[in-house]
Order: C-alpha cells, then structure tokens, then sequence
C-alpha cells in the first residue's frame, strides 16, 4: 500500500497543491487526470522526492524521507530527451546500477533484453540512445523503469510521443507488470478514453485539489467533466464495454460549473 497524506507544494510562495490525500492499492494503476497546470506532474514529482513538498509518503506503513522517496520509489519524466553515447541496452542495464558489479553476467543481460522485447526494441540494443525518436526514447527508459522492479511506479504522460499502436502496448505491459508483481503505478494522463479503459482508478486534480477519485465508471460522467474541464461531453460504453469520452463543446465559464 502507497499512503500519501497532506501532500502540500508551492511555488514561489504561490500554492500548486493543497493537501492531497490517497491511497493506491498493490497491483492497480491509477490515472491522474485534470486540466493542464492543475498539479498532476508536480504530485508526481513530490511522491518521488524530487522537488520540495510538506506532507508524508507512506510505503507499506513506513514513512519515506523525501530525500529517501527516488531509492524506494521509480519515476520516468514525460521528456525523456537524451543526448547520450550509451546504448539502448546499456540504458535499460542502468535501471539495477545499484546491483551491477564490473561485470554483467549473462543472466541480467538477458533479462535485460527482455525488457527490450516487450516493446518491440531488441532490435534497437546497440543503437545509441541519443539517436532514436521522441516516442523510441521514451519506451526504452520505460523498459529501464519495469526492468528496475519497482514497488512503485509513477510516470507523467507516458503515452504522450507514441503512436497509437505504442499507445496500447505500454498501457497493456504496465496493467500486466501490475497484476503479476504486485506493482503499484500511478501516471498522469490526458487521454480520458485510454484512461477508462486500463486504469484500475481515476483521481481527478483540479486546481491542486482532487475533485472526484474512485472507479472509471463512477467518476467519468458528465457532470464531472463539465465541472472540471468546462466542456459538453458525451460518455458511453464503447464496444470493449469501457467508456468513450466524446468531447462535443467548450462551455462558456458562465455556463460551467
């Protein structure tokens, strides 16, 4: 179990989140969900230690120091631009730094490489870093984050430079990396329908407070999308049986709420 408790950031004396409080479950991946500059990226960052926040961070009922939250916690940026000499592998390998010694033996690369396959990247292993695309980059350093076997994943727009195809292929990896290990993942997302349809959960953050948190099919109406987006929407089942989130209007600020 993930505990986070009064979890406060500002910015220049400027608050961005005002004392955000979940739980998130062994096994589950929850979207974070909001408008642009509500505070789903800064959530993240504060749960994994790397920027200045008040509140606690519980892993299995201890607390985790913030400076202490990047050793027991995985996190993986939405830019993940690397201008690097390293190979994808090498890359990947990087992820258990701490266990590597001067020599790699056979059984870490190849599990390694596993991690490549996955996302369909062995064939990119010698390949530099720096050399690959936007959407090629970010699915090695997310081959890196699952080969690393996190307790907690967290992840900030993880689908944002993919194809559509890709899109599926690293939701599906990170449900099933989830189900298997017991992992917890959380990741900030913006695609409502992808959202519904592999998130376990749904938090939705608006002006740095959650507004709505529970299952897909409770918290995406509507009503909810109206209050926090100001748009018409129209949520039905889609042929999968997980909802469709059909944008239809912006809403005048008179008219939403």
């Amino acid at each position: 179990m993930l505990t986070i408790k009064d979890i406060n950031v500002g910015y220049d004396g400027t608050a961005v989140l005002h004392a955000i409080n979940a739980q998130f479950e062994p096994g589950t991946l929850t979207a974070l969900v909001g408008p642009n500059g509500t505070g789903k990226s800064s959530l993240l960052k504060a749960m994994a230690g790397l920027i200045s926040s008040k509140g606690t961070v519980q892993l299995a009922n201890t607390t985790i120091p913030n400076s202490k939250r990047i050793e027991a916690i995985a996190y993986m940026p939405q830019d993940t631009g690397a201008q690097s000499s390293l190979t994808v592998l090498e890359v990947v390998l990087l992820g258990r730094l701490r266990s590597l010694g001067l020599r790699i033996g056979g059984d870490i690369r190849e599990q390694a490489l596993a991690a490549l396959r996955k996302f369909r990247l062995e064939q990119f292993q010698e390949r530099a870093i720096g050399a690959l695309s936007g959407g090629q980059r970010q699915l090695v350093f997310l081959a890196q984050s699952l080969f690393r076997g996190p307790e907690v994943l967290l992840l900030d727009e993880p689908t944002a430079a993919l194809d559509l195809r890709h899109q599926l292929i690293v939701l599906e990896r990170i449900v099933e990396t989830c189900q298997t290990s017991g992992m917890i993942a959380v990741a900030a997302m913006h695609d409502l329908t992808l959202a519904a349809r592999f998130a376990d959960r749904i938090v939705f953050l608006d002006d740095g407070q959650v507004v709505a948190d529970g299952a897909p099919g409770k918290v995406l109406t509507q009503q909810i999308l109206e209050q926090v987006y100001h748009v018409a929407a129209e949520v039905q089942p889609g042929p999968s049986g997980a909802l469709h989130i059909s944008p239809v209007r912006a809403l005048d600020d008179m008219k939403a709420g």
